[in-house]
């Protein structure tokens, strides 16, 4: 009985040594077969870009009856700021010591939305809507031109486009929006009215998250303007090319 007893105890104590010593290599098997969770880069919001933006204005429809003309192609100097919604940006071009030449300013802001389409982790198709708001401002070196003869154009649009995303991967995001506007326009000092048709178009290629949570964004923009109905001194095309390289936060 007692060697029974012994062999059944030796039997037990086996049988749980050999549980004891096979439980962590299962524990330690099945930890490395679960996959580590992928890490996620949380798109950024915000940027500010800066770049040349390669102008063209010219008038339409022959001369003026009086006044200077403000026909001129060089580049400004476009600076840029994307906030969720809302898009503010500034141009200028000052030649304070060039005889003969123009100084141009624009200042301007859109408030953006989106319908959107099509949407996935991926890829996406929108309509964007925007409403805007622009101030621009063309006038000879010195300032001695009288207000009423600068070219001084207030305007309000809106516009409907369409927008797409393509995403290859976590913090790369390739974005391209295209849209039309129509709105109203005042020039001078309120002395003449009229309308404004524009075109915008931007393509924008982010590089989220390079060194914490800032990154990289290049940008190219067209915009094309047209003043209409505003006198025959204001007459005026206005279009764009503007390649920007900023950060995004």
């Amino acid at each position: 009985m007692c060697k029974d007893k012994e062999n059944s105890s030796g039997w037990v104590f086996r049988s749980a040594l050999l549980i004891l010593l096979t439980l962590p290599m299962a524990l330690q098997a099945q930890m490395f077969s679960v996959e580590e969770p992928e890490r996620r880069v949380r798109s950024s919001t915000s940027s500010f870009t800066a770049g040349p933006e390669f102008l063209t204005m010219s008038l339409r429809d022959g001369e003026p009856f009086s006044g200077r003309v403000y026909n001129f192609s060089e580049p400004v100097y476009l600076m840029r700021l994307d906030l969720p919604g809302v898009e503010i940006y500034g141009g200028f071009r000052n030649r304070m010591g060039e005889a003969d030449s123009l100084n141009y300013l624009n200042l301007g802001a859109n408030i953006i939305g989106a319908l959107p389409l099509i949407r996935s982790s991926t890829y996406g198709v929108s309509l964007p809507l925007w409403l805007s708001t622009d101030y621009t401002r063309v006038r000879e070196t010195g300032g001695q031109q009288p207000e009423s003869e600068q070219f001084r154009q207030s305007s309000a649009s809106i516009g409907l486009g369409a927008g797409a995303f393509f995403r290859p991967i976590s913090n790369i995001r390739l974005r391209a929006e295209f849209v039309p506007q129509i709105g109203f326009a005042v020039s001078s000092m309120g002395s003449d009215a009229g309308q404004i048709a524009s075109l915008n178009g931007r393509v924008r290629l982010n590089l989220d998250q390079l060194f914490r949570r800032y990154g990289l964004e290049i940008a190219y923009r067209y915009t094309w303007r047209r003043y209409s109905g505003t006198g025959d001194r204001f007459l005026y095309d206005i279009e764009g090319h503007h390649i920007g390289f900023g950060v995004t936060f």
